[in-house]
């Protein structure tokens, strides 16, 4: 690797979800709170949070694009 390039790494605590703390290596100098992870996202739960509002986003899209034709 080159020298003078590449940012110097620090370590960090990551803290999840549930409140689990996590040490990372990273090369911003803050600890970081996540609001979003494998605990809770939809893409690892298989849960949707937005199961009831299907119809109303289709008509919400058909009435602001209307004067489109679609």
């Amino acid at each position: 690797m080159k020298k003078g390039i590449h940012p110097e790494y620090h370590e960090i605590n990551v803290t999840m979800t549930d409140g689990e703390t996590v040490k990372m290596y990273s090369s911003v100098k803050k600890d970081l709170v996540l609001s979003t992870d494998n605990l809770n996202h939809s893409a690892w739960t298989g849960q949707r949070s937005n199961t009831g509002e299907k119809g109303r986003r289709t008509e919400s899209f058909k009435k602001k694009y209307a004067g489109f034709g679609f």
